[in-house]
């Protein structure tokens, strides 16, 4: 740059310099004109000018012209060579600071694919899974884990195909080889592949692996890259939770049927004693006698309620209950619950209300029995903890969609209260909030835990509400249906009469001794002819030999049980369209599985839980 000013700086003082010389020849020719001008007016002088010519000054003058002109030129050209020069000097630094960012962006790129390529290479090298790849068929590159997993060196994997790696048979029954190539095939075709596959190493020992193919471009060649995860230990804990599983599901169905088996028992017994009371409640017995069949009675009905709420949560947890869809009356539901527990609670001086939102419809599509269950659970709880005061249930529409109706049900009570830090477990197994409660007002404690399971059967929600010693209120919100096709008259069952309105010939089937004395009286004080059969086969034998009105048919006998004989029976109806069809009527003590709904469905009629009453027999025998 300094040579170029100096330069520049050289050729503008040449050009002033000519400029000046021009002018100083200038100022000669004018000083020749002048002399001559004198001498031609002179006449006196002795200057002898005729040696000076006219075309001498004339080609002087001419020159300074040029001159002047060629200077003018060169000063032009200078200051556009100056010009230049200063633009080719700012190009140059534009065109090096542009360089300059190029070099710095190449030498950032360059940084960034060593550390991508260094990245890539750990990745490859030092991954937990074993990464290689191949052509279409075999194996051309691989990093370290791949010889540590397959147990070999570089060499025994490189130019091999996978399948040789691998049992000759996948867990599918297919060849590996001809799987391996599929799968190969499709993932080069586009489709990335990811499946589970079982691997061997070189010395034969066999592996589980989750494989991942995808397919990848190198210098315009597709190549296959394989992703293999050794995941026996997942696979082998897979298994044993597997297993814990069906372990733990044996031990449940196991404890389930153990306590499904004792209800039984024990409910055939309560039959007994339920049925003798009331056997004797008829005869002529004092006032003395009558408060002990009273005690009996009551003790017989607590129990029985303490082995419904065993025998439900067994059912519960062996996920033996569905949730039924069936038009029933919800008013008539609601105030049956209430009039089943005034007794009770008239007896502790507890007044009973029952509110129901005019929007609530008589009729609804839902599950009548759960309902019932829930609302008899928090209604017997609610009376139980309340010594003074009153018990509600507020019963409204929370929200309307459509046919969906969400029905609030609210059950409070003024009772002893739940302290805040046990509200949370109050629906866990066996809670109660005190272990005196459960020496004062006795229970299982499962009551609760019953309702909310069957809450979040119904697809409901169940929420608690209490204060110590002012009372609790439980708010359950339970989706039910608005009944399209309502019954033509509400569904009340006739009330029972004391004796049957016609007299049948009956078979009863019916293992247990003190079973079949008691059901052979109210059976025969009723009018009816009874004929025994002890067991299955022997009721299935005189079946066949006599004509019946009606089995009493026991679910659980020896030889052959309930369900077994209903089977034949209809099979032998079925084959001899001459025979009348029989009325089956099942006797069970509810047995986990056995409800109403089983029974009916393998082919009976009807149904009694035992134990059972009087008025029960007569229903089910008129229908």
């Amino acid at each position: 740059m300094a040579r170029i000013l100096l330069y520049a700086l050289f050729i503008i003082s040449s050009c002033l310099i000519g400029i000046e010389k021009a002018d100083g020849q200038t100022t000669t020719s004018d000083s020749l004109e002048l002399l001559l001008e004198q001498a031609n007016n002179d006449e006196e002088s002795n200057v002898l000018l005729y040696d000076i010519k006219p075309d001498l000054i004339e080609q002087d003058r001419q020159d300074v012209i040029y001159t002047r002109y060629f200077v003018i030129a060169i000063f032009i050209l200078s200051l556009l060579t100056i010009a230049l020069a200063i633009s080719r000097i700012f190009s140059q630094r534009k065109a090096n600071k542009i360089l300059s960012h190029q070099r710095n962006i190449l030498k950032k790129t360059l940084i960034e694919l060593r550390i991508s390529e260094q990245k890539y290479k750990a990745l490859f090298s030092q991954a937990n899974d074993a990464i290689f790849l191949m052509d279409h068929k075999t194996f051309i590159d691989c990093n370290d884990k791949t010889t540590e997993m397959f147990g070999c060196i570089r060499e025994d994997i490189i130019g091999h195909p996978p399948y040789e790696f691998s049992p000759p048979k996948q867990p599918d029954g297919r060849d590996s080889e001809e799987k391996a190539l599929e799968l190969i095939n499709q993932c080069i075709a586009g489709n990335p592949q990811q499946f589970y596959w079982i691997h061997t190493k070189k010395d034969g020992t066999p592996f589980d692996a989750e494989v991942s193919l995808n397919s990848v471009d190198l210098e315009g060649s597709i190549y296959v890259q394989a992703i293999v995860r050794n995941i026996s230990v997942r696979v082998h804990a897979e298994k044993e939770m597997v297993q814990a599983r069906k372990k733990a599901e044996k031990a449940t169905e196991s404890k389930t049927f153990f306590l499904a088996k004792m209800s039984h028992e024990i409910r055939t017994m309560l039959g007994g004693i339920t049925s003798s009371s009331q056997l004797m409640m008829d005869t002529r017995v004092n006032k003395y006698q009558s408060e002990l069949l009273d005690i009996i009675n009551t003790s017989a009905d607590n129990l029985l309620e303490i082995v419904n709420e065993i025998l439900d949560f067994s059912k519960i947890e062996a996920g033996k209950i569905e949730i039924e869809d069936r038009v029933f009356n919800i008013r008539k539901i609601l105030e049956d619950n209430v009039n089943t527990y005034l007794p009770k609670s008239r007896e502790k001086g507890i007044t009973t209300y029952l509110s129901i939102h005019h929007k609530i419809p008589d009729f609804i599509s839902g599950d009548e029995l759960r309902l019932k269950q829930i609302l008899s659970n928090l209604l017997s709880n609610a009376i139980k903890f309340t010594d003074k005061g009153s018990v509600t249930i507020d019963v409204a529409v929370e929200k309307e969609i459509g046919n969906e109706l969400m029905i609030k049900f609210l059950v409070s009570d003024t009772g002893i209260g739940i302290p805040s830090g046990k509200l949370k477990e109050m629906f866990t197994e066996y809670s109660q909030s005190d272990v005196s409660i459960s020496r004062r007002f006795g229970g299982t404690g499962l009551g609760l835990n019953i309702v909310y399971k069957l809450v979040n059967l119904m697809k409901g929600s169940v929420e608690v509400q209490s204060e110590l010693k002012k009372g609790t209120q439980f708010a359950l919100i339970i989706p039910f249906r608005k009944a399209i096709d309502t019954p033509s008259s509400p569904d009340d069952k006739p009330v029972p009469k004391l004796l049957s309105r016609h007299k049948y010939k009956i078979l009863l089937a019916e293992d247990n001794v003190m079973n079949q004395k008691i059901t052979m009286i109210n059976l025969k004080n009723l009018g009816h002819h009874v004929d025994l059969a002890e067991n299955g086969l022997e009721a299935w034998e005189k079946y066949q030999e006599n004509d019946y009105d009606i089995i009493l048919m026991d679910i659980q006998m020896p030889e052959m049980d309930g369900i077994e004989v209903t089977h034949l029976i209809r099979k032998h109806e079925k084959e001899n369209k001459s025979v009348k069809k029989i009325r089956i009527v099942a006797l069970t003590a509810n047995i986990l599985g056995q409800d109403a709904e089983y029974c009916i469905a393998e082919g009976m009629d009807a149904y009694i839980a035992k134990p059972f009453r009087v008025e029960d027999i007569i229903e089910k025998l008129e229908l």
